[in-house]
């Protein structure tokens, strides 16, 4: 039985794309033959603080499902460039010292960037085993955090571009999220081996059949309302003022809805507009566990997705989750997260900041019942046929494996 060893520094209790992720693939590899363990942090994001029951000092192996969990001290994130870079490197340094005492020898190592420090102890941990590694690239570093303007481009991006080739080579294999990630990391490197490993959905968690009463009544106010949902993270680059931009606009139809479940960063500041401008649209509803989402996205009518600023590469992976609910997407964004939602004929996509042609997205989806309908429908089939997490899961066994054998 082949060893799988998975790196990231965001796993599951945490919410988030990486965690709902990884943890699915490994559960499929296991279901083909794999032993998959996975060396990650004590689980802190996004809320800055190690989780209650963990202690924050020390190391410690559990079981999450079928994966075997080795959770490392870190100094969690807090505002600030310099914290968190801190935060980054503190994992590090954790991963180098008990990922060798407490992890088995794998076969393979599955690396997931951002951030792209963890090469550093991945660098470590490669010398240790001699074992190859896939490097997995869901956000280009550092282009992403130029773009929302978290470091300027300078002497820091040029040592974190060095950085990010230099790993690209070590690698056996560097796999990305969308071929935007694939078409970059390939103009970089040309010599590299890459494959295109998309995000995808378990589209048996998600489906219309998932409402429930309760679920329904949690999101409305009144039973004639149109419930357009944003459920995820509360953070800089989602640009979630653009719904609030919008709500304003369309406050003087009050069946029509929007509700924000989550938090971050930016969560006080929204609370701030929704209750400085008197937004009786907007409601900002507290974090969901992992299991309620499916039931509340298919209790909702559309499912906003926002980006305030173009991410290379970036495609939200709650486009994958509102498709497999089969509800229709509104998304606010261009490139290839426009392109995947308009291909698949699941919803509707306007530019950056363009609140005119949000505020027409809106009140066309509000009254057009059937072509929520329609959009639905095509969204599921997509989910089903293109982006299911299980057909995704088995293109990485093949990878793996042949990385293995050679």
């Amino acid at each position: 039985m082949p060893r799988l060893l998975m790196v990231t520094q965001y796993y599951l209790p945490e919410m988030g794309a990486p965690q709902t992720r990884l943890s699915e693939w490994g559960e499929e590899l296991i279901s083909l033959g794999w032993a998959v363990e996975v060396l990650t942090a004590l689980p802190n994001y996004p809320t800055g603080s190690i989780f209650e029951g963990y202690n924050p000092k020390k190391p410690v192996k559990e079981q999450i499902g079928r994966i075997d969990v080795v959770r490392c001290p870190l100094h969690p994130a807090s505002e600030g460039f310099l914290n968190r870079l801190y935060c980054y490197f503190s994992f590090v340094r954790s991963c180098k010292r008990y990922g060798p005492a407490l992890c088995r020898k794998p076969d393979v190592m599955f690396v997931e960037s951002p951030p792209l420090f963890i090469g550093y102890a991945v660098r470590a941990l490669k010398k240790h085993w001699h074992v190859p590694f896939v490097f997995n690239v869901s956000d280009l570093w550092p282009e992403s955090v130029v773009r929302m303007q978290i470091i300027k481009e300078g002497f820091l991006s040029k040592m974190a571009e060095h950085l990010e080739r230099s790993i690209y080579r070590e690698a056996v294999a560097v796999t990305g999220q969308s071929d935007e990630i694939v078409n970059s990391i390939q103009r970089k490197c040309p010599e590299i081996r890459t494959c295109l490993i998309s995000n995808g959905v378990d589209p048996s968690r998600f489906g219309p059949e998932k409402a429930t009463d309760e679920s329904r009544a949690f999101l409305r106010r009144r039973s004639n309302q149109t419930v357009f949902l944003y459920a995820g993270l509360f953070g800089l680059a989602q640009g979630l003022d653009q719904i609030l931009d919008v709500a304003s606009r369309v406050r003087e139809d009050q069946a029509i809805q929007f509700v924000l479940i989550g938090d971050g960063p930016v969560r006080a500041h929204l609370e701030d507009r929704v209750r400085g401008e008197s937004l009786t649209n907007v409601r900002l509803l507290p974090p969901q566990n992992r299991e309620k989402i499916p039931t509340l996205l298919a209790s909702a009518d559309v499912a906003m997705v926002t980006l305030g600023v173009h991410i290379p590469g970036a495609v939200p992976s709650k486009i994958y989750e509102a498709m497999a609910s089969a509800i229709p997407i509104l998304l606010v964004a261009d490139g290839e997260p426009a392109r995947r939602v308009e291909e698949a004929g699941a919803g509707i996509a306007v530019g950056y900041n363009d609140i005119e042609a949000l505020e027409n997205a809106v009140y066309r989806l509000h009254r057009d019942k059937d072509l929520r309908l329609k959009m639905g429908r095509a969204g599921r089939h997509a989910a089903t046929t293109r982006y299911n997490r299980k057909d995704i899961a088995a293109k990485l066994d093949m990878l793996l494996r042949d990385v293995i054998e050679r």
